[in-house]
C-alpha cells in the first residue's frame, strides 16, 4: 500500500512539473536575487518561493498564470502556392479530372436543367452581373492533417448556386443537385448542403483566373467540406427530387475534413 502511495506521490510531482515548465511561455520566470528577503537570502515573494514546489529545471512555479491566446485566418495562400498543391499534387490525393482551360472563362456556358420551373443555357459572364460575390473561402483536402499542407486560403470571385438556381425556379420536393464537368464526371450533393455551405461557382482565385492557381475555367467552392468535392469546369447543374437525399459530403469518408490547426492545454492541478 505504501508503495502505490509514493508512486501516487510520483506521478502527481511529474505532473505538476509538467504543468510548470508548460506555463514559462505565458510567464517569465521570477528572478530571485541574493539578499532581497528580510532574512538575506530571498525575496518575501509568495509567487517566488523556492523549493521542492518551485524551483525545476531552472523553472520557477507561481500562484497563478495568465495569458491570452487569438489567432485569425485573414492570410491568403499565394495562387503560386495553390497551383503547386491544388493543380498538380492534388490530381492524386483527391483525384481530381484533368482541367479544361477556356480562353476567357466568363464565356464559358452552363446549363441549368432537371426538377425546375425554367430551364436554361447562359454563360458565366451572363450569369456574374451583379450576382457575383467575393469572399475569402479554404480548400481543404479531407486527409489533412494538423500542420498538413492540403490547405489553402483565398480571395474566391464566383456565383452563387442558390442564384443560380433561383433563375430556374426549383421546384418543390427537389432535394439534390448533381454537378455535371466538362470530362463527363457526375458530383451528386444534397441541395440543402450546397446553399447551406455558400456554394459558389468560382471564376477567378485572388484576382486571377482559375488557370493561375487551381486550374480550370470554373470550380465549385463550399465552406467546410473536403476539396474533392469542389467540382471543376461545371457544364450542367442537374436539380433533382430523390427518394432518398444523397449522403453529406465527407460523412462517411475515413478521414474527415480536419482543421488545419492544433490547440494544446496544459494539465492542472
Amino acid at each position: 500500500m505504501k508503495d502505490l502511495k509514493s508512486k501516487g506521490r510520483a506521478a502527481a510531482g511529474a505532473l505538476a512539473s509538467l504543468t510548470m515548465i508548460a506555463s514559462m511561455s505565458a510567464v517569465p520566470a521570477l528572478a530571485v536575487a541574493p539578499g532581497d528577503g528580510a532574512d538575506g537570502n530571498a525575496a518575501a515573494d509568495p509567487q517566488a518561493e523556492v523549493g521542492e514546489n518551485a524551483a525545476v529545471a531552472g523553472a520557477v512555479k507561481v500562484a497563478r498564470a495568465e495569458g491570452v491566446f487569438s489567432y485569425d485566418q485573414e492570410a491568403v495562400t499565394p495562387n503560386e502556392t495553390i497551383r503547386t498543391m491544388f493543380q498538380k499534387a492534388v490530381r492524386v490525393v483527391c483525384g481530381a479530372g484533368i482541367a479544361f482551360a477556356s480562353e476567357n472563362p466568363l464565356d464559358w456556358q452552363l446549363t441549368v436543367s432537371g426538377a425546375v420551373n425554367d430551364a436554361y443555357t447562359a454563360s458565366v459572364g451572363d450569369l456574374a452581373g451583379d450576382e457575383s460575390v467575393q469572399q475569402k473561402m479554404t480548400c481543404t483536402c479531407g486527409g489533412n492533417p494538423a500542420g498538413g499542407r492540403a490547405i489553402v486560403t483565398a480571395n474566391v470571385k464566383g456565383i452563387p448556386i442558390e442564384s443560380i438556381l433561383e433563375r430556374a425556379g426549383v421546384q418543390p420536393g427537389a432535394n439534390a443537385v448533381t454537378f455535371v464537368s466538362a470530362d463527363g464526371t457526375e458530383t451528386m450533393l444534397p441541395l440543402g448542403y450546397v446553399i447551406g455551405r455558400h456554394g459558389v461557382l468560382s471564376y477567378e482565385i485572388n484576382e486571377e483566373a482559375l488557370t493561375a492557381s487551381v486550374g480550370g475555367s470554373n470550380q465549385l467552392w463550399m465552406t467546410r467540406t473536403p476539396a474533392n468535392y469542389f467540382v471543376r469546369d461545371v457544364v450542367e447543374i442537374v436539380v433533382s427530387a430523390e427518394d432518398e437525399a444523397p449522403a453529406v459530403p465527407g460523412e462517411a469518408d475515413e478521414h474527415p475534413n480536419s482543421p488545419n490547426a492544433g490547440v494544446l492545454t496544459g494539465a492542472q492541478e
